[in-house]
């Protein structure tokens, strides 16, 4: 252990304030810290502290002193702090804002205000209220888990005080989205007036989020290229990556016929036209669709995404191919969460099957002759029995 105190000279000169110098075992490096006092009896006294301070910690016997600086500083400036580094890390703007809008929402619904107050009881005394639904409880908890994980690696928090709290397990169905049929889609666009039934029809045929509808320019719609395509600029995207998106002839069609005479390359394609919460509801209620479904699985304007993705699937589009139009960089989100399997061709799929069946031995082929035999020796005996009699009449 090293360890002694100092005047650090600036300019070839003293200073007057004293700082110390320590370095315990298994550190790297030395530590200087400032004591801020120009009497050197009493910065010697300051040293004696700091070690022991450091030793406690290294023994884990008392917590850091940033994590007790940290633990008395409003959660609003760690907040910051945490989602300028998501920022920075290359995470897209609607991926900040969720992190922002989530834990802005459990710290005021939890009661918390400083790093202290967040406890695991505090947690799920709000999540037993059933505010929100199972899904959205889950979403939460992994998204302060984040935020606090993030805490922990920074030294700011000596450990996750939520990491032992479980999931809400979720019934199969529950709580879910589900996809439209085919013959539904039919209805939907058939009876919802033609501005929202277009709206419909590109949500079906791409996969774009409601967010990311509403910031699309008509400057990002090529409709006379070859292929037609929408380019998603990279700043509107989750992932935050630019995408390219493909049009079918039919979304080509409709988009020139929405497209209005006059319209600039930098005005919004789609903002104020994509249909709300309400107007999706009666144009599900004319169609005769239910909102939620006897499962419990709901259909909203996020669920055109789950079609989407089940349509390419029950079309027999590869998996890979489907993560990659869905812009999912996880494999299991698009097979396991976007994929609705009642929406698999399950009998046909089951039919292509090599024919197989369980032979049948010799006595039993005998057994079966004889039958057979004696049902036909019958039938001619009561035919021949009916004729005699017709002949005696």
């Amino acid at each position: 252990m090293i360890a002694f105190v100092f005047q650090p000279r600036r300019g070839g000169r003293k200073a007057r304030l004293w700082s110390a110098r320590i370095r315990l075992e298994g550190w790297a490096a030395p530590k200087t810290i400032p004591l801020k006092v120009s009497d050197k009896r009493v910065a010697t006294q300051k040293l004696q502290e700091h070690v022991r301070e450091h030793e406690r910690e290294a023994a884990g016997l008392s917590t850091p002193r940033t994590a007790r600086e940290a633990a008395q500083t409003p959660i609003a400036g760690h907040l910051a702090a945490f989602l300028k580094d998501v920022e920075a890390r290359g995470r897209s703007v609607a991926t900040v804002r969720t992190y922002r809008k989530v834990i802005d929402k459990a710290c005021k619904r939890c009661g918390w205000e400083r790093l202290r107050d967040i406890t695991p009881r505090s947690f799920t005394q709000w999540r037993a209220l059933g505010e929100v639904g199972p899904k959205f409880a889950n979403d939460v908890l992994g998204d302060v888990n984040a935020f606090l994980n993030w805490l922990v690696a920074q030294r700011l928090l000596v450990d996750n005080p939520l990491k032992e709290v479980e999931r809400v397990t979720i019934k199969p169905g529950r709580g879910y989205r589900r996809s439209l049929t085919v013959d539904e889609v039919g209805r939907l666009l058939s009876v919802a007036p033609k501005r929202r039934a277009t709206l419909y029809l590109i949500a079906l045929y791409t996969g774009l989020r409601r967010a990311e509808l509403l910031r699309i320019t008509w400057g990002d719609i090529d409709l006379d290229g070859v292929p037609a395509s929408i380019q998603v600029p990279a700043s509107i995207t989750k992932n935050g990556k630019k995408a390219t998106l493909v049009l079918r002839p039919e979304a080509v069609a409709a988009l020139q016929a929405f497209k209005p005479d006059l319209s600039q390359p930098f005005e919004w394609a789609f903002r104020g036209k994509v249909p709300s919460i309400a107007c999706l509801k009666r144009d599900l209620a004319a169609a005769n669709i239910p909102v939620v479904d006897s499962a419990g699985r709901r259909f909203d304007f996020h669920a055109f995404r789950t079609t989407f993705c089940s349509h390419l699937q029950a079309s027999g589009v590869p998996p890979r191919v489907a993560m990659e139009l869905m812009r999912h960089s996880d494999i299991k989100l698009t097979m396991r969460v976007y994929t609705d399997a009642a929406q698999l061709p399950l009998v046909s799929e089951l039919a292509r099957l090599p024919s197989f069946s369980v032979p049948v031995s010799p006595l039993e082929n005998d057994a079966q002759r004889d039958a057979q035999g004696g049902a036909q020796t019958g039938v001619a005996t009561v035919r021949e029995e009916t004729q005699r009699d017709a002949e005696r009449v």
